[in-house]
């Protein structure tokens, strides 16, 4: 059965969820005064060095505390360097601590606060993400690439050119979607976690993770690090259906391809907890879990159903393995009997074949009467 596993269960997710009107205007700017020539020309220095910032990446905490403290007596010179890079982190009660002991003050610190990455977030859901015509031409450019090499440089270069960009987020689930048709899981995670650590709520992203973790390639670790890869591709699952219930409808879109496009992103999501549940039934020591052989089951049932005839052939094959596990063999060789219609030629029918014929000697023998 391992071979099967493997070959068969990183399959592409065609419907994601993209970024949609890109505005292009301006970033925020600060509001502070300039009182003396002195602070102006400082000023226009540390927005020289702004420029070269932009490719350094967002500010850390001991980054920023290091500038405050440098630039405690004109707080004002630390501004452009702070609005070109942006934070990497949120501000904590103890991370206000110390930049008051650094010299910053309360109004310096509640500007901060518009730079953390849920600040972008907020911004970006409420009023569309803000960019420059450079950066929606390199983000309209990268969605429109379709070889995969190319838009994972090109995400690169974008992260590069842009650190504190809104759509940055995006940016990182797009090329995430890139190592997936690259069939490279490992970096498939690494592109998605950077997304959602941008932005939580990304849908594309929360899609990408919770059907990459729990692939059986990726589980031949420790047992503890199988539940907690488990755990996360769930905790991913179950956001996931959360943000699909609040996705809206598209311009001219009808009620019934709204519904089928939100069925069939969340119909990925029911496949993936099938995939949970299935590898935590494994798990068990003696015999496989029923109760999470249960759950696997309903999972995949929900997901066929919500395919709404584009069902997937991988989905029908670890259904009919489900059954199998729970000794349903009529229901188990029906699922892989589908699973060989969706796939001819294909190593799931030549699996799915094994299978029913396996299936099959078993009813007979169970039939057959003991001497």
């Amino acid at each position: 059965m391992s071979k099967i596993r493997k070959s068969i269960s990183f399959g592409s997710m065609a419907t994601v969820l993209l970024a949609g009107c890109v505005l292009l205007s301006g970033g925020m700017g600060w509001s502070a005064q300039q009182t003396t020539d002195q602070m102006v020309l400082a000023q226009q220095a540390a927005q020289g060095k702004a420029k070269k910032a932009k490719a350094e990446g967002p500010l850390t905490e001991k980054e920023l505390i290091k500038l405050v403290k440098h630039n405690k007596k004109h707080l004002n010179t630390a501004e452009p360097e702070i609005e070109a890079r942006g934070l990497g982190f949120e501000i904590s009660p103890e991370v206000e601590t110390q930049l008051q002991k650094a010299g910053a003050d309360e109004a310096f610190i509640a500007n901060l606060k518009g730079y953390t990455p849920s600040a972008r977030v907020e911004k970006a859901k409420s009023t569309g993400p803000q960019v420059s015509q450079a950066e929606a031409n390199a983000y309209n450019q990268l969605k429109a690439e379709t070889d995969p090499d190319k838009r994972i440089q090109e995400a690169n270069t974008f992260a590069l050119n842009f650190p504190n960009s809104t759509l940055l987020s995006y940016v990182y689930a797009i090329q995430a979607v890139a190592y997936q048709e690259k069939n490279d899981p490992p970096d498939v995670i690494a592109a998605g976690e950077k997304s959602l650590e941008l932005n939580p709520d990304n849908v594309m992203a929360l899609l990408l993770l919770s059907s990459t973790l729990p692939q059986p390639q990726l589980l031949n670790v420790s047992d503890a690090e199988k539940v907690k890869r488990l755990n996360t591709a769930e905790n991913y699952a179950t956001k996931a259906l959360q943000q699909i219930d609040k996705i809206g409808k598209q311009p001219n879109e009808t009620d019934a391809a709204f519904q089928q496009r939100k069925d069939q992103m969340a119909s990925g999501v029911y496949s993936s907890l099938g995939m949970v549940h299935l590898e935590r039934s494994r798990m068990a020591i003696q015999a496989p879990d029923q109760a999470e052989l249960g759950r696997a089951e309903q999972s995949y049932k929900t997901a066929i159903e919500k395919s709404k005839g584009s069902e997937n052939a991988v989905d029908y094959y670890r259904l009919g393995e489900v059954y199998s596990m729970e000794d349903k063999l009529d229901e188990a060789i029906s699922a892989f009997s589908n699973a060989k219609r969706l796939a001819p030629g294909s190593v799931i029918e030549q699996y799915a074949d094994r299978d029913i014929k396996n299936l099959k000697e078993k009813k007979s023998q169970a039939k057959t009467p003991k001497s």
